[in-house]
């Protein structure tokens, strides 16, 4: 799947806050104000997985900043892609569900969300070598 900017939008966060078992990052102000941004809160996470939780086979945990309490908000697992410092994971927003390929490079002072509008339907069969595919791309046009 080529990217194109139709269905796909970079986000960048940048640190604000370091703790023993997260980064906390916050949406660059210039980000904030586009119109298709709006769907994602000022604040999220990257947490160690503590196993305190459902999910299993993830070393990580992207959350959402989207409640008044942190232990309330949306938690998602952040899946290997393959490549150093990229991790992918699906976005539910209004109904529809959304590829989010994260650059993660785990002492950076910033991350990015690259969100796939129209990456879903997709074969099941065909998701890790799609999502491969397209986080290749990313990676080669970062010169990663």
């Amino acid at each position: 799947m080529p990217i194109s900017n139709n269905n796909h939008q970079i986000i960048i966060y940048r640190l604000d806050e370091v703790k023993k078992t997260f980064r906390q990052y916050k949406i660059q102000d210039e980000v904030q104000s586009t119109v298709k941004s709006h769907f994602l809160p000022e604040f999220l996470r990257i947490e160690k997985n503590n196993g305190y939780n459902t999910f299993s086979g993830f070393n990580n945990l992207l959350r959402l900043r989207d409640a008044s309490n942190w232990s309330l908000c949306t938690k998602l697992g952040l899946r290997p892609t393959g490549i150093n410092h990229f991790y992918s994971t699906d976005l539910f927003i209004e109904n529809d569900r959304l590829l989010c390929i994260l650059y993660y490079p785990k002492e950076g002072q910033s991350i990015e969300l690259h969100i796939f509008w129209e990456f879903y339907p997709c074969e099941k069969s065909g998701i890790q070598e799609r999502v491969r595919e397209i986080t290749q791309s990313i990676a080669h046009k970062k010169g990663v």
